[in-house]
């Protein structure tokens, strides 16, 4: 999966994403230009690796485009680029002020990453992104000599759409979910630690919440969905944790990534992990394992890892078992569960585990 990044200028249109959004929810495609500048003084010099690209962007293989005005940021999920005029299923605008758009992005989805925070774009998500195109180095806002469309890679490789989900329908989150977002973001988490989330945690753990805040007085209400938000939430965070540990291992030893495990018979090697999300017991399995013990030895994280992180996954699994193949849980179960998972009068086992993952960003010592 490729990802490219490009800035919109809110001059050509001041309301650039909520037209486009109009067009997509009515017509569930909607084109995006890439409009021309004018007056570019830099040459592109990688056209032909975008092309490549663009060439191979499909439905099965879709491409990732980051917009973004530095004020909010947006990721769409493109099924074709072209050079044919697509202004039928694009913004009025695009023809009104008869602006000349170089290359048309098709997109069928996209999801708000953030809203109005230059700090947090910069230092949590531009901060992720690799610029293959000049040497690999981390996204630069001031003094680049970068031409856009700009190729990006992720230090931190995400799928914003690696489900059916259709976001585009609710980009623009209610108040309510805001104002849980914001509680959340003032008692739990702050800021930093929210922002290292994948979006899914966070939509599930703000539907968790919504749903327990308007049914805690019920005591006939089934839990059973709130309990199995709050553990996807747990269960993201950790895959994602997972994968930022073992890519961090294998720089130490790269044989680590010939370990063998199976998932329902199928069997891996641990260098899949990074495309195949694997059950939770995997996890326990892997950390066992001689070569990622040895690598852990001695590191600031070796007694979270090897000891706590475990039992957070033994207790995982063990209210999801119970969830899924037994009766309703209890309210003082989801409130037990809510408690370990916010951090409801203890520390928040997701907090621990979202500070684990950027300690291991640091690098494993």
């Amino acid at each position: 999966m490729k990802n490219i990044l490009i800035l919109y200028n809110p001059y050509y249109q001041s309301d650039v994403i909520e037209q486009h959004l109009k067009v997509l929810i009515d017509k569930e495609e909607v084109a995006f230009g890439k409009i021309r500048v004018k007056f570019r003084d830099m040459e592109h010099n990688f056209e032909y690796k975008l092309k490549e690209i663009y060439q191979s962007t499909d439905k099965d293989n879709f491409l990732q485009l980051f917009l973004t005005d530095y004020s909010s940021l947006f990721v769409a999920k493109v099924i074709k680029v072209t050079n044919d005029d697509m202004s039928d299923i694009a913004p009025s605008y695009y023809k009104e002020k008869g602006l000349d758009v170089e290359k048309w992005f098709i997109i069928s989805d996209i999801r708000e990453l953030v809203r109005n925070d230059f700090e947090s774009i910069r230092d949590n998500y531009l901060a992720n992104f690799t610029t293959p195109n000049f040497n690999n180095h981390t996204y630069a806002i001031y003094g680049n000599a970068y031409v856009y469309p700009l190729m990006v890679d992720m230090k931190q490789d995400i799928n914003y759409f690696s489900n059916d989900t259709r976001f585009y329908t609710n980009v623009y989150k209610s108040q309510e979910f805001l104002s849980v977002k914001d509680n959340l973001i003032n008692y739990s988490f702050g800021s930093k630690l929210i922002n290292l989330m994948h979006p899914d945690s966070i939509e599930n753990i703000i539907s968790a919440e919504l749903e327990y805040q308007a049914n805690k007085q019920n005591p006939l209400y089934d839990f059973s969905s709130v309990v199995v938000k709050y553990s996807k939430t747990m269960e993201q965070e950790i895959y994602m944790f997972a994968k930022a540990l073992f890519k961090e291992l294998a720089n130490k030893n790269s044989k680590i990534l010939d370990i063998s495990y199976s998932v329902q018979g199928i069997n891996y090697t641990l260098s899949d992990i990074f495309t195949n999300k694997p059950n939770l017991g995997t996890y326990k399995f892997l950390l066992k394992n001689y070569p990622v013990q040895k690598a852990l030895t001695g590191s600031k994280l070796e007694n979270y890892i090897t000891k706590t992180f475990p039992k957070v996954i033994s207790e995982l699994q063990d209210i999801r078992n119970e969830t899924v193949h037994a009766k309703a849980p209890k309210i003082t179960d989801v409130i037990n569960l809510r408690a370990k998972i916010i951090g409801v009068g203890q520390d928040s086992i997701l907090s621990k585990l979202l500070k684990a993952v950027a300690e291991v960003k640091k690098g494993i010592s």
